[in-house]
């Protein structure tokens, strides 16, 4: 194997680890908006309720409902960003992988030949 394709192995291999840390990174930040949401839609809820209890906190319960809608926008715009950074982590792996396949079909093709080259020195060799 060419030093140039084991090299290629291993920045296809890094490139492999960049693109699912990426794609983690999206999904940890999805999962962290569900849970706001969820929490938001819960407050919401209890506020609706009428109970007394929410009457005496909800200046409270209003500034974090504030709250949360800001984190939330504060992780949509993370996600927007994060969702680039995946997407061009995943060009750089279809890259890494195109290199590599070239570079592998390129090593089967020198073999190839060199088996050839040993099959038709051999030949003459008998023929000798």
């Amino acid at each position: 194997m060419s030093e140039r394709l084991r090299r290629s192995r291993r920045v296809l291999a890094v490139q492999s680890q960049l693109d699912r840390l990426a794609q983690w990174n999206l999904i940890d930040l999805q999962s962290r908006a569900v849970v706001l949401g969820d929490q938001q839609c819960n407050l919401v809820r209890f506020m609706s309720e009428e109970s007394v209890v929410a009457g005496i906190f909800s200046s409270t319960m209003i500034r974090r409902l504030q709250t949360l809608a800001e984190m939330l926008a504060t992780i949509a715009s993370e996600q927007d960003v994060q969702r680039g950074r995946h997407l061009e982590e995943r060009r750089r792996l279809h890259r890494a992988e195109w290199i590599v396949t070239i570079l592998e079909s390129e090593v089967r093709r020198k073999e190839a030949l060199r088996q050839l080259a040993e099959i038709i020195e051999t030949a003459l060799q008998c023929t000798s």
